[in-house]
C-alpha cells in the first residue's frame, strides 16, 4: 500500500519519518565534552557539507542532551560505527542510560582528539571537529563542524539505518562498474 501527502493534505510527522526510513543512512555516535562531562549520542544525521573548507553537519532535536555539551566546549568527535557496533548504537540512543563519563564506562576508547570528546575504538571512521554554527531549523538544529582531524580504517562494513533497522552494510556493489569507472 502507498502512502503519500497531496498538494490538499499536508504532509505529517509521521507520513516524513515513515518516507525517509526508506533512505539507508550511515549511523554515527557524536560525542562532546572533556572528563566528567562528556557526552554520546547516536546520530544518522550526518553529512560531509564542503571539502574546502572540511565541513561536517548533524541535525539533533532542540533538546537533545549533546547540544550542550557542544556548545560549551565548542568541539564534537563524529564516530562512524562499524556493523558490529549495533549494541553501541543502541546503548547511545537509550535516553535511560547514564550521564556523564559513567556512560562510557564499558565503551573501549581511543586517544582524545584536540577538539575534546571521544573516539571510540573499532569505528569504520571518525571526524574530531570544532562548531562553526549552529542554525535552528523547525525542531531541530543544525550544527556545522570544521573538521581538524579525520580518518578511516580500510576495508570495514559500515553500520546502516534504513527500514527503521540497524542492518551491516553489504560487501559488494550494488552493480558491476560500467566500462568508463573502470
Amino acid at each position: 500500500m502507498t502512502i503519500h501527502a497531496t498538494a490538499t493534505e499536508p504532509v505529517t510527522a509521521s507520513l516524513l519519518r515513515t518516507t525517509a526510513r526508506c533512505l539507508p543512512t550511515g549511523v554515527t555516535v557524536v560525542t562532546s565534552g572533556l572528563g566528567p562531562d562528556v557526552h554520546g549520542m547516536t546520530v544518522n544525521s550526518f553529512t560531509t557539507l564542503s571539502l574546502e573548507p572540511p565541513l561536517v553537519s548533524f541535525s539533533v532535536r532542540h533538546d537533545a542532551r549533546i547540544r550542550g555539551p557542544v556548545e560549551r566546549t565548542g568541539g564534537f568527535v563524529v564516530n562512524v560505527l562499524a556493523a558490529e557496533q549495533t549494541e553501541l548504537a543502541r546503548w547511545f540512543a537509550n535516553r535511560n542510560r547514564p550521564l556523564g563519563a559513567e556512560s562510557f564506562a564499558e565503551v573501549r576508547t581511543e586517544d582524545a582528539p584536540v577538539t575534546g570528546g571521544v573516539r571510540i575504538a573499532g569505528t569504520v571512521g571518525y571526524f574530531a571537529c570544532r562548531a562553526v554554527r549552529f542554525i535552528e531549523l523547525g525542531d531541530h538544529v543544525l550544527v556545522v563542524g570544521l573538521v581538524h582531524e579525520c580518518g578511516a580504517r580500510e576495508k570495514a562494513r559500515q553500520l546502516l539505518f534504513v527500514d527503521g533497522e540497524l542492518r551491516a552494510a553489504q560487501d559488494r556493489p550494488a552493480e558491476p562498474p560500467r566500462a568508463e569507472e573502470q
